[in-house]
């Protein structure tokens, strides 16, 4: 899943840099992916991050998605 977003970020976002962080708490793996893309993804207007967090949620785990207009980064 993480490959399929990083995927998304290089055909989508016009990001020139991104960063994967992952951790280990409990049991709970957390993997937090950033780019400085254009900001603005929206899972309403295609199917690919609709997708991505329906097979997440098929692993029992759950997608969290902020993408501001103009991100700051």
């Amino acid at each position: 899943m993480t490959a399929e977003a990083l995927t998304n970020i290089a055909r989508h976002s016009g990001a020139d840099r991104c960063r994967v962080s992952a951790r280990c708490r409990d049991g709970v793996l957390r993997l937090d992916i950033e780019d400085n893309g254009s900001g603005d993804a929206d899972p309403a207007r295609g199917t690919g991050l609709v997708g991505l967090a329906d097979r997440i949620a098929a692993a029992g785990g759950r997608m969290l998605l902020s993408s501001p207009v103009d991100p700051p980064c």
